[in-house]
Parts: C-alpha cells; sequence; structure tokens
C-alpha cells in the first residue's frame, strides 16, 4: 500500500492481482479543546499483517470523530455507534486501524483519512476476499 501515491496493490507472490485507488491518512494534527490531548492523522507504515476480518462493521466512533466535530465525547456507548460508515468490509490491522470502504467516493486517490486506507466497495470487496487471517500488508 503506497500510502504517498494513494494505491492498493494486491500480489500473489510478485504477480499482480489487482490495483485499486484508495485514500490514506492526511497527516493533520487535531487538539482536543481542553488542551490535554491531540491526534496525527497519519497512515502507519511498516509491515503488519491482517489481524480481524469483519462483514458489516460498526464504526465505534472514538473522541476525536466528536472532537472535530465540535460537539463532546458522549458517555454512553451506543451513541458511538456509526453502522454503514465503514462500508461493507474491514479488515483489522492492529491498533485501530483498518483497510474499509467509504461514504465519500469522491475522495478517493487523496490523502484525506485519520489513518485508516479506505477503499472502494468492489476493490473492497475483492481485497476482503484475497486476504487471509495473518497476510502481510506492508503500507509504504
Amino acid at each position: 500500500m503506497d500510502t504517498a501515491g494513494n494505491t492498493l496493490t494486491l500480489r500473489q507472490g510478485e504477480r499482480v492481482l489487482r490495483t485499486a485507488i484508495v485514500s490514506a491518512g492526511s497527516g493533520s494534527v487535531l487538539r482536543d479543546p481542553a488542551g490535554q490531548r491531540h491526534w496525527v492523522f497519519d497512515t502507519p507504515r511498516g509491515i503488519r499483517s491482517v489481524q480481524s476480518k469483519i462483514k458489516q462493521p460498526v464504526w465505534i466512533k472514538p473522541d476525536w470523530a466528536f472532537i472535530e466535530e465540535g460537539e463532546s465525547a458522549p458517555a454512553r456507548y451506543a451513541e458511538r455507534l456509526d453502522p454503514g460508515a465503514m462500508g461493507g468490509y474491514a479488515i483489522g490491522l492492529g491498533d485501530g486501524y483498518f483497510i474499509h470502504g467509504t461514504l465519500y467516493t469522491r475522495l478517493l486517490g487523496r490523502n484525506v483519512t485519520h489513518g485508516c486506507v479506505r477503499v472502494g466497495d468492489q476493490d473492497l470487496k475483492a481485497v476482503f476476499q484475497a486476504l487471509s487471517m495473518g497476510a502481510r500488508v506492508i503500507l509504504f
């Protein structure tokens, strides 16, 4: 996964099975108005592995998602659930990072995410089906 070029290449050995336009982390910084926390929205680089595969994932919105919208983080867990925001599939890479779908397909090819890798529906389904648990994912 080329985070600067926003492309994902699915390989089997040296053979390229699919290339997809994606969106990676924006690199922007969000500061908590209370001044105690900040978040840097980068996609991590390095070698990771597939740690989970989820169909119809539900995003559990972290505090920064509310702060970014100028809201207070809710106390009730149920208010953090956002079904559909991650598309039909999510591939967990650990530490809260996923390869997942997007509601914003017009932004594919741009560095706009909070660190996850967003992929269009058809490409995401193909990648989800091709990657097995433990498969190596290289992010550079």
